[in-house]
């Protein structure tokens, strides 16, 4: 049945409210600065006052809405914001949606079911569609809301749209779940960390002796980040042949990289230069006030950062322990006052090295080490389950919505996908 998206679903622009009517507490917002390709980002998030929530009450996010930017880069560049679409998962309920952004839902589900038009809004025939009809520069392009309305496809009998829905939620759910697995621990080494190394509350130390000038325990020291690391200290040469592993600066999200371009080295962009190596930590020179960050753990071979980076080596410090003080609200805001630029403030390589840590004793870096070394493994494992999972899903994902794949030979599992009668795993 062929149906126009203006006919058949609700359309409601972001709220526009003004800058006075933020505050510390209240209502979260979603900006478009929240959310990627895959996810929502809680780390940053900005909150309405309770006042102002009758007038935007409409603009609160319900589970399964579809979110829309409708603002942002060109999509020619790399992950452009224009255009992009997420899915309300079940912790973002509740949300007030922000201007540049809209939410779309189903208003006639005898006919298209949302969960399917969450799918269909992700495929590269809608958002080729929607992308065509935006206007503006390649830094900052706008999609009418007109655009999006005249979409019209083919959908299916609405319970194959529910099978298709289905089986594509299966592989979202394991990715939450495998995020929640790794917010968990990633909690559990801050409690941790807090509690050994900012309140001074040892395993078997019940009193602490602190130093009058340092404020630090003895026997404890201060140094700069350049004395326990080396900072940008191996470059791409110009004679390599093979092919490298790409992170381009723009490819960050909030707090972690959402994707890597794999290139032939003579087509690689200039900025292709620094190597990332096993426990290294890379730090976005960029914003640094947006914790744009990431642990390198059991990188693939050629993993190149880009030149907007900052790769830190541990030399004398664990991965463990370091990645978790240059992740402190300290650090970042000693980023972020050194920052310069007005679009973009950033900071550069001279400010890391400059950057003080402190160093606890050896004996308890062991042990926050043996504890927590596992935990980036685990992490880590996760984080590779669900890029493999985000592929499968994605290569599902057209072949199920032109009815490439044939549902009645599809039997939906638990596990991973689901299984063909032949036994061949899609």
């Amino acid at each position: 049945m062929r149906l126009k998206l203006e006919d058949n679903c609700t359309f409601i622009n972001g709220g526009s409210w003004t800058a006075n009517e933020y505050a510390d507490s209240g209502y979260p917002v979603l900006k478009v600065s929240n959310f990627d390709k895959a996810s929502i980002s809680y780390n940053e998030l900005s909150y309405l006052q309770e006042s102002s929530f009758g007038k935007y009450k409409k603009n609160e996010l319900k589970l399964h809405d579809i979110v829309i930017a409708t603002v942002g880069s060109h999509p020619s560049l790399i992950n452009s914001a224009a255009g992009r679409c997420i899915t309300v998962p079940k912790d973002a309920v509740g949300l007030l949606l922000n201007q540049n952004a809209l939410c779309l839902r189903s208003n006639n589900l005898d006919f298209i079911d949302q969960r399917y038009l969450g799918y269909l809004c992700k495929s590269q025939l809608f958002q080729h569609f929607i992308q065509q009809r935006g206007k503006g520069a390649a830094n900052q392009m706008r999609i009418p809301i007109g655009g999006i309305k005249s979409f019209e496809i083919d959908f299916p009998e609405i319970e194959t749209q529910r099978k298709i829905a289905s089986i594509l939620s299966g592989y979202d759910d394991l990715i939450e779940n495998n995020l929640k697995r790794i917010k968990l621990l990633e909690e559990q080494a801050q409690q941790t960390y807090e509690e050994w190394f900012v309140r001074f509350k040892f395993p078997g130390y019940e009193d602490v002796d602190i130093d009058a000038v340092s404020g630090l325990p003895v026997g404890w020291d201060l140094k700069k980040l350049n004395e326990v690391s080396k900072i940008n200290s191996k470059s791409l040469k110009k004679d390599f042949k093979g092919k490298i592993k790409y992170i381009d600066i723009a490819s960050v999200s909030i707090g972690k990289i959402d994707s890597t371009t794999t290139y032939g080295f003579s087509e690689a962009p200039g900025r292709a230069k620094r190597i990332v190596q096993h426990g290294d930590i890379i730090w976005s020179c960029v914003r640094p006030n947006r914790k744009s960050h990431s642990v390198i753990w059991n990188p693939e071979d050629n993993l190149i950062a880009s030149t907007g980076f900052c790769v830190i080596s541990p030399k004398s410090l664990p991965t463990s322990y370091l990645l978790k003080y240059l992740t402190t609200d300290s650090f970042v805001a000693y980023l972020t006052n050194l920052a310069g630029g007005a679009a973009y403030p950033a900071v550069k390589a001279i400010d890391f090295k400059d950057a003080d840590v402190v160093v606890p004793s050896k004996n308890l870096l062991d042990k926050f080490d043996n504890k927590f070394r596992k935990v980036l493994e685990v992490s880590n494992n996760l984080q590779n389950q669900n890029q493999h999972l985000k592929e499968a899903r994605d290569i599902l994902l057209p072949r199920l919505m032109s009815g490439m794949i044939d549902l009645n030979s599809l039997e939906v599992n638990e596990g991973l996908g689901m299984v063909a009668e032949d036994n061949e795993k899609y």
